[in-house]
């Protein structure tokens, strides 16, 4: 799926890659002044990921048809959805018989003012590309972990500290300052299916021509990864900026605060 405004070309591509199923989930809404870009991978390891993903979905469209616009606190509108969502994936798991424990990652972002705004649990990703080169990245919610074995070297892996479902508590949600974009900006929302199938350097390279339409690049970089073996899902949204920015706003290099997804979760 692609749109194209006088501000900002914008993309959307899901592929189910060499699973059974694809639980990637993700989502493109906009009013006259506000873009929400959702994007969301339900944790295979658990049943019914693919329901959480689809929740935080539902729940993000549901607020957003709701809410005044332009949004008077985006930060604390993506707090809200992600507290929310994840009380609904809770309820679900709960519902079921056996009960079970749906999860998923969460990437949100925001576009409104010609400003951006992100927030994420888990370890789908969000990049900001400027001039060729990555601005700015979210920082997976992850932790390296060793796995016993008896036979050579110790073999790694990464675990997930953070998603949506599970724990009783809401998630612990990573928040950006807010960006001012500039022409020619790239913003890449994707789940791991393509960040860890297409090196760092291709993803940034894919978007480098702005003669090329956006729905295009993100086709062919996505087709990339779900040609691996073993492909995983492959879902990302790109959206190119093309209107007039602002720099007199928070750095790039800003830290980015996390914060408690538990308010006016209701």
């Amino acid at each position: 799926m692609s749109d194209t405004d006088s501000a900002f070309d914008i993309a959307k591509q899901s592929l189910i890659g060499s699973r059974a199923h694809n639980q990637d989930r993700c989502q493109v809404l906009r009013s006259d002044s506000t873009l929400l870009l959702s994007i969301a991978d339900g944790l295979g390891g658990h049943p019914r990921g693919d329901a959480a993903a689809q929740l935080l979905i539902d729940v993000a469209e549901h607020l957003f048809r709701k809410a005044e616009k332009p949004l008077e606190d985006p930060v604390r509108f993506m707090l809200r959805v992600i507290g929310k969502a994840h009380r609904s994936i809770l309820r679900f798991g709960r519902r079921q018989r056996p009960p079970i424990e749906p999860r998923t990652t969460a990437v949100l972002a925001i576009v409104q003012n010609e400003t951006l705004y992100w927030s994420h649990v888990g370890d789908s990703r969000l990049y900001l590309v400027r001039n060729g080169r990555v601005l700015a990245r979210t920082a997976d919610h992850t932790v390296t972990v060793t796995v016993p074995d008896n036979i050579g070297p110790i073999p790694r892996r990464t675990s997930l500290t953070r998603c949506l479902g599970g724990l009783e508590k809401p998630p612990t949600t990573t928040c950006a300052p807010p960006m001012a974009l500039q022409p020619g900006d790239v913003v890449l929302l994707c789940t791991d299916g393509l960040w860890g199938q297409v090196p760092g350097r291709h993803l940034v390279s894919a978007f480098h021509d702005h003669r090329v339409p956006i729905a295009e690049q993100l086709e062919q970089v996505s087709d990339v990864a779900h040609r691996e073996a073993h492909s995983d899902n492959v879902t990302a949204i790109a959206l190119r900026w093309n209107g007039a920015g602002d720099d007199a706003l928070p750095p790039l290099e800003a830290r980015q605060p996390d914060l408690q997804a538990n308010i006016n979760i209701d």
